[in-house]
């Protein structure tokens, strides 16, 4: 027997076209890893239908649909978890696990791409150097992002005043479209082949930032910024 409550329970843990892609990624948070992996963006593209996201990727919905609700959901999944917090629960959470870590990864980064132009500059400069400018106009614009929202957007929206959303996802797409850049230019983080260690670590720290920041801005953009 399929009670009422089962059916009903199948059906709103169940993904289906109609949802956006925000919507499918509370339905099972595990689902970022394969959303990423296929290039659909479910940061600041969380808002687009789920179907629309999947065409253009060149892929049959209904099949695609079909495999998403094939991954399986975590037993004790610290992503889920996060969707019940509060707002003041969620913003520490944001600030501690997100901000701050990236903060350090991007002086990490800044510090590598450095010492890789000094280095490399005979034989990859000229890629080096616009990476190296990418990043930068990266990093310039993350890092008053996130000190603005710590000191301000916040505290105000803490303490129940309104913030500006429409403007902080603006800055977020912004980031994105920075993000995308830096992807191409290292031909999606993958060192060249006279390349050294140091080479392979800075574009393997440059790719874990790129995954945060698009789990930290979905957490912000889907889920923080839709909170009362």
């Amino acid at each position: 027997w399929v009670t009422s409550l089962e059916v009903y329970l199948m059906s709103v843990n169940t993904i289906n076209k109609s949802m956006t892609v925000a919507d499918a990624v509370k339905v099972n948070p595990e689902l970022m890893d394969v959303l990423a992996k296929d290039g659909i963006d479910f940061c600041c593209g969380g808002g687009h239908p789920l179907a629309e996201a999947i065409e253009a990727k060149g892929k049959d919905v209904d099949e695609y649909i079909a495999m998403l609700n094939t991954v399986q959901r975590a037993q004790k999944s610290s992503r889920a978890e996060v969707f019940s917090y509060s707002k003041e629960q969620l913003i520490d959470y944001i600030v501690h696990n997100y901000h701050r870590e990236q903060l350090d990864m991007i002086d990490e980064i800044d510090q590598g791409l450095e010492k890789l132009l000094n280095v490399h500059y005979d034989h990859h400069g000229a890629e080096l150097t616009e990476i190296y400018q990418t990043f930068l106009q990266l990093k310039s614009a993350l890092v008053p992002h996130f000190r603005h929202e710590e000191h301000v957007d916040f505290p105000e929206f803490k303490a129940g005043k309104p913030v500006d959303f429409d403007e902080l996802r603006a800055e977020h797409e912004a980031a994105g479209v920075l993000l995308e850049s830096l992807s191409a230019l290292t031909n999606h983080y993958t060192a060249p082949a006279d390349g050294c260690a140091t080479y392979v670590y800075v574009f393997k720290i440059m790719k874990a930032l790129e995954e945060g920041l698009h789990e930290h801005i979905f957490l912000e953009n889907s889920v923080l910024f839709e909170m009362p």
